[in-house]
């Protein structure tokens, strides 16, 4: 499972708390253990003294036992005065006094000595027609207040430094280490080398500038592919208009050499030679339409049209070539439907993939053009030929510049390109496919808009009464 990233505030913020809690924490952790070590080992001390004394009780008397406490309190630092009360005959024998206070005198009651706290233990000792107390004064020195302040002390100032140390480890992981990688991934780009691998950092604003370096130069690189992909385009269009340009030329020459040596019909070659001028000047609209609309992309002229006249106007201009191949048009559809479009754009576009339709069909065979209201939003024009269909490995490409179906026919490979360009500009699309009865179908969608009958018609108007007037 992937985790969060941490921000780089929130990384500061954490680390100054830390700095601040963690050693104030670890130093008063030490204090406590400290302090603790001590009383405990006081508490050690007298115990093991009491524990002497209890086991030999019987022996108090005896030199060796008390020479055996003598070395005992002095190895624990203990101050001690026993003394064993009895009952019968009742009276207290001193049995032990530390030279520290015989020296000066005998203790005075209430008081101790400077710089010992008492513990006063009460041991049974005799026996039972003869009771006695051994009464066990032992003086300790108290914990010390330096020691466990001391001890915190550097405990607080050792976690504040592993602490630090850690951070700035952290900080050279997390963010200067990646930030380098990138300053070298980013030096690499400016190179021209677009393979580069960005490191992983958990600091979500070091991650951000990763992914957006990794971005940078994926788009550098899909960038560097469509303009190598347009460069191969457009030789390929410079060569094909060129070639274009060289066919119809030759023939033209072909037939104004052969009016002037009177060779044949002139009638016949001047014909032959407006067709190969009619060739070359589409060609070169065509070429100009291409390039204008790829420099200058001019502004839109949208308007509500009626599209039964935007059809209808396109269809006309085409009747010479279409009497020319002996074909008609076949025009059905709603009158009353409207588009809001840029008319002269969409009838240069509907011109082009008539043209295309009537190149492609057989002499005599209609080029079927209808249009419908799919829903509110969209009108759909169908045009559809009798041809040959496209070639299947071409019907993928059959808009993009240059492509041409076989036999060309006498076609540049720009109609479509620019029909499709002309039509994309108005948030419209352009499909085509291969109909199952033969023939290819090419689909234009428009974005619809009010009725003609709405357009024409104003809307009624109402007077200071709310009266209509007709």
């Amino acid at each position: 499972m992937k985790r969060p990233p941490i921000r780089i505030r929130t990384f500061i913020l954490g680390s100054l708390l830390v700095l601040m809690v963690f050693p104030a924490l670890a130093g008063g952790s030490a204090w406590l253990i400290e302090r603790d070590r001590e009383h405990a080992s006081i508490h050690r001390k007298v115990s093991t003294a009491v524990a002497y004394l209890t086991a030999h009780r019987a022996t108090l008397h005896e030199s060796a036992t008390v020479q055996g406490f003598t070395r005992l309190a002095e190895r624990f630092d203990l101050l001690a005065q026993l003394v064993l009360v009895s009952t019968t005959p009742p009276g207290k024998d001193p049995i032990y006094t530390s030279p520290a206070l015989a020296q000066g005198g005998q203790r005075k009651q209430g008081k101790l000595p400077p710089g010992r706290d008492a513990d006063h233990r009460l041991i049974r000792v005799g026996t039972s027609k003869s009771p006695a107390t051994l009464v066990a004064d032992l003086f300790y020195r108290p914990p010390s207040r330096t020691t466990p302040a001391l001890v915190a002390l550097l405990t607080g100032v050792v976690a504040f430094l592993a602490w630090l140390a850690l951070a700035v480890w952290l900080a050279g992981r997390w963010m200067v280490a990646p930030l380098a990688s990138l300053s070298t991934q980013v030096d690499k780009v400016a190179g021209g080398d677009l393979t580069i691998a960005v490191p992983q950092s958990r600091i979500g604003e070091v991650a951000n500038i990763a992914q957006a370096v990794e971005g940078m130069a994926a788009a550098l690189g899909e960038s560097a592919e469509r303009r190598a992909e347009a460069d191969d385009a457009r030789r390929f269009l410079v060569t094909s208009i060129a070639h274009d340009l060289r066919t119809p030329l030759f023939a033209l020459r072909g037939h104004l050499q052969a009016i002037r040596s009177h060779l044949g019909d002139p009638t016949v070659h001047l014909a032959r030679a407006e067709a190969r001028a009619d060739a070359l000047e589409r060609l070169v609209e065509n070429l100009f339409a291409y390039t204008r609309d790829d420099y200058t992309q001019p502004a839109l002229q949208v308007e509500n049209v009626a599209l039964a006249d935007v059809i209808g106007e396109s269809t006309a201009g085409l009747e010479h070539a279409a009497r020319v191949g002996d074909n008609t048009f076949v025009l059905e559809g709603d009158r009353g439907i409207a588009v809001g479009v840029d008319r002269d754009r969409v009838k240069r576009a509907l011109t082009n993939i008539l043209d295309n339709a009537l190149r492609y069909s057989p002499a005599g065979r209609p080029v079927h053009v209808e249009w419908k209201a799919v829903d509110d939003s969209t009108v759909r024009i169908v045009v559809r030929d009798h041809g040959p269909g496209i070639d299947p490995e071409l019907l993928p490409h059959i808009f993009d510049p240059g492509i041409r179906g076989s036999p060309p026919n006498g076609g540049t490979g720009l109609g479509l390109a620019i029909a499709r360009r002309l039509l994309e500009q108005q948030h419209a699309t352009l499909t085509a496919r291969n109909r199952s009865d033969g023939g290819a179908e090419i689909c234009v969608a428009l974005p619809a808009r009010r009725s003609v009958r709405q357009l024409r018609d104003p809307p009624l108007e109402r007077d200071d009464s709310h009266r209509e007037v007709e």
